[in-house]
């Protein structure tokens, strides 16, 4: 084949070739708090990876209006992650059908906010007496765990209820003792009875609270700036013969770790 001939066959086959890549388009939208329908006010990356070149694009949301724009080479489908210290951790996709020119596409998402106070986990974590932990007290604490290694800057609340030691028996009352018989020409006398012992209220029992929450802490060992995002707290008093929860696990406050 002459040059001529491969010159013509290249221009015949070029335009096949451009016509076949696929364009840009400009994906955009908005990230709303699913609890308000608003702008979040915090924060908030999304990382979007295509799933066909592995490349990644770190894209900024607005606190202010949520909205967010990114180019994207259509023909493709994205994987999405969202995420913020305020937020729980959110998967998403997209795919982005084939076209031949420069377009705009919309997405909308929604994510759910961390909010301080909000109960995790309230469970009767601890038989009367004991120290070791109840089956649905360790799967509840592992779920709650898997939420701190999935947000890795939210935080919890561990709060412990303080045991009281059993009621201690009731006081004896002394024996009446019986009049003084009388000698002749003088009363009969009898001695003032001793006023009965007040009842002393049962005590905390402190060195079971302390055993207790070494097993706690021991549970939340592995998880990363665990000294700034597990806080413990001493819970209610309780009677050993209470059947109610003794273990109640909440979100704490709602701040980045690099605040401290």
């Amino acid at each position: 084949m002459n040059a001529a001939i491969r010159r013509a066959t290249f221009l015949a086959i070029a335009p096949v070739v451009l016509l076949a890549q696929n364009a840009l388009v400009n994906v955009k939208g908005t990230v709303l708090d699913e609890r308000t329908g608003k702008p979040l006010g915090h924060e908030m990356d999304m990382v979007i990876t295509s799933e066909k070149t592995g490349k990644k694009f770190v894209v900024k949301v607005n606190s202010a209006t949520g909205e967010y724009l990114q180019p994207l080479e259509s023909g493709q489908r994205y994987s999405i992650v969202f995420s913020s210290y305020a937020i729980y951790r959110k998967h998403a996709s997209i795919e982005i059908p084939p076209m031949q020119k420069f377009k705009e596409l919309t997405f909308n998402f929604t994510v759910r906010s961390l909010q301080e106070g909000e109960p995790l986990a309230e469970v009767r974590a601890f038989p009367a007496g004991g120290t070791e932990l109840t089956t649905e007290a360790r799967g509840a604490i592992e779920r709650v765990i898997s939420l701190l290694k999935e947000n890795r800057q939210m935080r919890v609340v561990v709060e412990l209820a303080r045991e009281r030691e059993p009621a201690p028996p009731p006081p004896v009352q002394p024996r009446k003792s019986a009049p003084k018989k009388s000698t002749k020409g003088k009363k009969a006398s009898t001695e003032p009875l001793p006023p009965p012992p007040v009842p002393q209220p049962p005590a905390v029992n402190e060195q079971l609270y302390a055993a207790r929450l070494e097993v706690l802490k021991q549970m939340f060992s592995d998880i990363r700036d665990a000294e700034i995002r597990v806080q413990y707290r001493a819970g209610p008093e309780q009677d050993a013969t209470s059947a109610a929860p003794n273990l109640r696990i909440l979100t704490g406050p709602v701040k980045s770790i690099f605040d401290e």
